[in-house]
């Protein structure tokens, strides 16, 4: 994600997204065994932190009647060393939105490493949150020449490639957590997922990567740099999800419901009241690059410029959505699992 609280400004639609998982977060906090003398909540692919304040607090809110005033929360954002936590501890220390205002006991911490593997102590999470995140995978598994995204590719064996490595990275954060928690804990996760029909998001990444590809043809960029470019991110399907339960490969877990639904579009229902086809043209563009560019970014040659480039790119999609203004089809997959052992 890009620095600086760039994402935080600009994430509004994973905002909108993680929403539809926020009552399910609130029933697991009531829920969950509070047997423990410190309440660990792990909030894994916390980013920049601006969508982990109201997930938080409304966790913090539900265990308080609980566990009474002076039980402590500990509070463990994850995310990959390279993450502007600096941007999430200012969030915290000194935005009105905090869930530290107000809430007393409450200690959060911040841990850099890659959530596909354990982060945390053995029975040390009573209460885990992830959203906007288990759609990135822990690497490119291949190259993906034609579309900035391999889940796109006219090629089968890219998109087998994709599939492979979304299944690898989920059994890896499933077993990861089956460590982690404690008996009667509970984990509550949002991320991309599939439609039944399609993907979804096809409009969006399409006009994304052939905005690159516009920059590369205006010689701001190689050919070449273009065909090194891949996110590595894709939506899984009921039936992914499913799969490490179903074979066995994780112990100690228990999928307790899973949900596909259509992704809410803040961004169309702004543009539907004022009709401001540039503002739309802006406000994906911005996301885009905030979500997207430091990986696009990533594959360009040493030396060259990258916030000229995602400059240009940002300014190119923007002027293409603007002129062609749609609503962004796309999928959420909400997934409550439950500690057994």
């Amino acid at each position: 994600m890009q620095g600086g609280g760039f994402y935080n400004r600009n994430s509004g639609l994973q905002a909108a997204n993680l929403g539809s998982a926020l009552p399910l977060l609130a029933a697991a906090a009531a829920d969950i065994a509070v047997d423990a003398a410190t309440i660990g909540i792990a909030d894994y692919g916390a980013s920049q932190g601006r969508n982990s304040m109201v997930p938080m607090a409304a966790a913090i809110d539900a265990l308080r009647p609980r566990i009474g005033p002076d039980r402590p929360i500990v509070v463990s954002h994850i995310d990959l060393p390279s993450n502007d936590f600096a941007s999430l501890f200012t969030l915290l220390d000194e935005d009105q939105s905090s869930y530290l205002a107000g809430r007393a006991e409450v200690y959060p911490v911040a841990i850099g490493r890659s959530h596909y593997g354990q982060v945390l102590p053995r029975g040390s999470v009573d209460l885990g949150w992830s959203s906007n995140a288990l759609h990135w995978m822990s690497r490119n598994p291949c190259a993906v020449p034609d579309h900035g995204w391999g889940v796109f590719s006219a090629d089968a064996a890219v998109r087998d490639a994709v599939d492979t490595q979304l299944d690898t990275d989920w059994a890896n954060f499933l077993i990861a957590r089956s460590h982690e928690m404690r008996p009667g804990g509970r984990l509550i996760c949002q991320f991309m997922g599939r439609g039944e029909e399609s993907h979804g998001f096809e409009w969006m990444a399409g006009a994304f990567w052939q905005s690159w590809v516009d920059v590369a043809n205006a010689g701001l960029v190689t050919h070449a740099e273009l065909a090194r470019i891949s996110a590595p991110s894709a939506g899984r399907s009921v039936k992914q999800i499913e799969a490490p339960f179903r074979d066995g490969r994780v112990a100690g877990l228990k999928l307790v419901d899973v949900a596909v639904v259509p992704t809410p579009d803040p961004y169309w229902e702004a543009y539907l009241q004022n009709g401001d086809a540039a503002q739309l043209g802006q406000m994906w563009a911005n996301m885009m690059r905030a979500a997207n560019g430091p990986s696009f970014a990533a594959a360009l040659d040493a030396g060259r410029d990258h916030s000229l480039v995602l400059d240009a790119v940002t300014a190119c999609l923007a002027a293409r959505i603007a002129a062609d203004p749609q609503q962004n089809r796309s999928y959420n997959v909400i997934v409550s699992i439950a500690a057994t052992k």
